[in-house]
């Protein structure tokens, strides 16, 4: 089928037809008519197979170059992006934020929830000895620096995001890491507190236990036991928020 000829092309009718032709562009991405990397017919080729005007073609390409989902190459046109981009998550997860107070409650919540499906994921498909030794070096490092007596915030909040990157990583679904990366880096300020927490409270051995805690439990039989090792492992995310609360 050529790209003229296309399934997607044919005249809109709706209410809010700028919605209707992001729909339908992203609807011949997602079903293969248009591939990444591919270009999509021009501006004027789309007003008239979608029988729109052009500034409602403008507006939806404007739009879904936002999200990350196709790209304006001057002089030669528009094209699916060739990558998973994290654009289309950032707005929507930064809108929690402006919700209400308990946002953070509520994204560490999401975080919460992503690190039980990652988690699980890995528990019945099973964890390759090449990750096994990444996240084992990795969680040797971080405690090899707090055994050394530092407790640079920054630094430690850098090696527990390594590690539990690792485990998003290990799912080898790019949908799955980049939007686990969008939320690490939006709660990341609240992860230095939760750190300060644990330190205010002398509970350094924490870090170990609640890394080792998930490994154990990851590689054994019981996934009941995994979700309440996580659990068990935010419960400093849960102090650390309830003293943030107390200060307001």
């Amino acid at each position: 089928m050529s790209i003229e000829n296309g399934a997607y092309l044919s005249p809109i009718q709706a209410s809010s037809v700028v919605d209707s032709v992001v729909s339908r562009l992203v609807s011949a991405i997602m079903s293969g008519e248009l591939k990444p990397g591919m270009k999509i017919p021009t501006e004027p080729d789309l007003v008239k197979a979608f029988g729109v005007g052009r500034s409602t073609i403008r507006e939806a390409i404007r739009i879904l170059v936002s999200y990350g989902i196709l790209e304006v190459r001057r002089a030669d046109g528009t094209y699916v992006c060739n990558g998973f981009s994290p654009k289309i998550l950032s707005p929507t997860l930064y809108g929690i934020v402006l919700q209400k107070e308990s946002a953070h409650h509520d994204l560490i919540g999401l975080r919460k929830l992503l690190d039980n499906g990652i988690l699980e994921q890995l528990f019945y498909e099973g964890v390759s000895q090449e990750i096994w030794d990444r996240l084992y070096a990795l969680q040797d490092d971080l405690e090899a620096y707090l055994a050394s007596g530092k407790n640079n915030i920054h630094t430690i909040a850098k090696k527990d995001i390594a590690f539990h990157r690792e485990l998003a990583s290990a799912t080898n679904n790019i949908a799955v890491l980049t939007v686990y990366d969008s939320i690490v880096r939006i709660t990341e300020d609240f992860l230095y507190k939760t750190i300060e927490v644990i330190l205010q409270h002398d509970a350094v051995a924490y870090f170990s236990d609640s890394h080792r805690g998930i490994l154990k439990k990851l590689a054994g039989t019981s996934l009941d036991e995994l979700h309440e090792r996580v659990d068990w492992s935010y419960q400093f995310w849960n102090t650390a928020f309830q003293e943030e609360n107390l200060r307001r």
